[in-house]
């Protein structure tokens, strides 16, 4: 895939923004999770429209880096048709999405609507070719629009309200994935009841194993019991999204060892799908310590070749919303 210079630019700081979260964990610096804040929900724009794809993960990471208080964002022009303003000397956030470029049998441009009308032949006999697009947003708090329209972000900002509850130990629960693992209602069998060594996805059985949430309860502040909760979700998170990797399902190449280049991807994958995913649910996805070894790799690659940022949130993205559709129904 061709990408213009501006595109590169755009991939290029997405990469940057994963590289610094990276180096803070690596040098110790950084003790919260891939986020660093919990929001409850998916950045929305000033419309209350979600925002799609891997914007989600980079716009909850923009507003974490910058401590934006709430995860909303706007256009200029959106801002200029309420009557409001960008603050002087505000840096805006790419938003990126996919275009298409298509051509009928005989050569002729059509435009995407024109080409969804068509039957299935007349489709396949076309060419597709998608590019890349984007364009610019800036967070509420960049702006003047909660004293231009008080009521319109006060009603905005209500969306991500969302109460932490814990359990009888103290640590945190979230009911969404409890029912879900209660009813196993997930694409393969949860074994959470017995005590184990470890978490893992077995692709022979298709089977994950997670250990009893009690196992995760080694903290003696309250705080820190309360997050040793956050952690048995994370955990079992990150193993699902392991589990949607089979040829069956979204067919992604994981590598066959742990330390090879493509079992480290997925490992990423993995981690930044388990984070995404509990932000929307309002708890954050801390690094897992065996998937530390893993940070040089993860940065050389990114450093290398920005654009390997771009496949592999499509992964994270894909795989984030199968296991969001099965909880959050």
């Amino acid at each position: 895939m061709k990408l213009t210079e501006h595109n590169e630019k755009v991939l290029e700081k997405f990469a940057t923004m994963i590289i610094n979260r990276m180096e803070q964990m690596k040098s110790g610096d950084w003790k919260q999770g891939w986020i660093g804040r919990t929001y409850g929900g998916s950045p929305i724009n000033i419309e209350g429209r979600n925002y799609s794809g891997s914007n989600t993960f980079w716009l909850m990471l923009d507003c974490s880096m910058q401590s934006y208080e709430y995860p909303i964002y706007c256009t200029l022009k959106q801002v200029n048709r309420l009557g409001g303003h960008i603050n002087k000397g505000a840096k805006s956030m790419p938003v990126i999405f996919w275009d298409y470029s298509i051509k009928d049998r005989n050569g002729k441009k059509i435009s995407y609507e024109d080409y969804k009308q068509l039957s299935k032949e007349a489709q396949d006999s076309c060419t597709v070719t998608p590019f890349l697009k984007s364009y610019n947003v800036f967070n509420i708090a960049q702006t003047n629009l909660a004293e231009q329209k008080p009521e319109k972000v006060q009603s905005l900002q209500s969306l991500f309200s969302i109460p932490q509850t814990s359990d009888a130990k103290g640590m945190y629960e979230n009911a969404q994935i409890d029912k879900m693992l209660a009813d196993q209602s997930w694409i393969c069998p949860i074994d959470y009841t017995h005590p184990s060594d470890h978490a893992y996805f077995s692709p022979s059985s298709d089977k994950i194993v997670v250990p009893q949430k009690s196992q995760f309860k080694v903290s003696r502040k309250k705080v820190d019991i309360y997050k040793d909760g956050q952690e048995y979700y994370s955990t079992l998170l990150h193993e699902m999204i392991h589990s949607t990797g089979t040829p069956d399902r979204l067919n992604r190449t994981t590598g066959k060892k742990f330390g090879d280049k493509l079992y480290a991807k997925e490992e990423l994958v993995a981690e930044l799908g388990a984070a995404r995913i509990g932000q929307e649910l309002g708890f954050d996805k801390r690094i897992l310590n065996n998937n530390a070894a893993y940070l040089d790799g993860w940065i050389s690659s990114l450093k290398q070749e920005p654009k390997y940022i771009l496949p592999l949130m499509g992964d994270v993205d894909k795989a984030s919303r199968m296991i969001l559709s099965k909880i959050v129904a």
